[in-house]
């Protein structure tokens, strides 16, 4: 960055065909990858101490509920949960909840599939990605974790709407502090 303190933004808009191929793709996506899902990406800051969540308002504002904390106390992560976003793809009810917990910056990009009707949690351990329940169903669709070329700092959050389209949405997922 040069410091500049504006932002640039640009984009085309395209009149599409009614016999254009990207939008018979788009139209042809099989139900089950148009299901409602809900997504929340957790920081965890770890520590020796039983899990706590940090900023409640946080939690609650992204309809986290005990159950879900009680999940992510079940698979024995320890510290502080920092919720950090959450978004949604479709309307609700939900059919796919997916909880990310991260607590480090990535390495390199990684893509987790987005769950099949149930909830999942994605959490990092090292440079590794696990998910829990191990054997749930997943979409072809996924979440693509980046870092943010603009910012070494910053982990983005990309969900894909439907298996290989470049619709969907996301941001700044996490942002980490420097190497002290």
């Amino acid at each position: 960055m040069n410091g500049d303190s504006r932002m640039e933004s640009a984009f085309t808009i395209e009149k599409i065909r009614k016999d254009d191929p990207r939008l018979r793709r788009m139209l042809e996506v099989p139900e089950r990858e148009k299901q409602p899902s809900f997504h929340a990406t957790i920081q965890l800051l770890p520590g020796t101490d039983e899990l706590q969540v940090e900023e409640s308002f946080r939690w609650r504002h992204c309809r986290l509920t005990d159950d879900a904390f009680n999940r992510l106390r079940a698979v024995g992560l320890r510290g502080r949960l920092l919720v950090t976003g959450c978004g949604y793809l479709g309307r609700g009810p939900y059919q796919a909840r997916t909880l990310i917990v991260a607590q480090r910056q990535l390495r390199e990009a990684v893509d987790l599939p987005q769950p099949d009707g149930c909830e999942v949690i994605y959490y990092q351990v090292g440079d590794e990605w696990r998910m829990e329940p191990p054997d749930a169903p997943v979409l072809q669709k996924r979440f693509r974790l980046s870092i943010d070329p603009a910012n070494q700092r910053q982990t983005l959050l990309w969900a894909e709407a439907y298996y290989g389209s470049e619709a969907g949405g996301g941001g700044g997922a996490f942002t980490w502090e420097a190497a002290t």
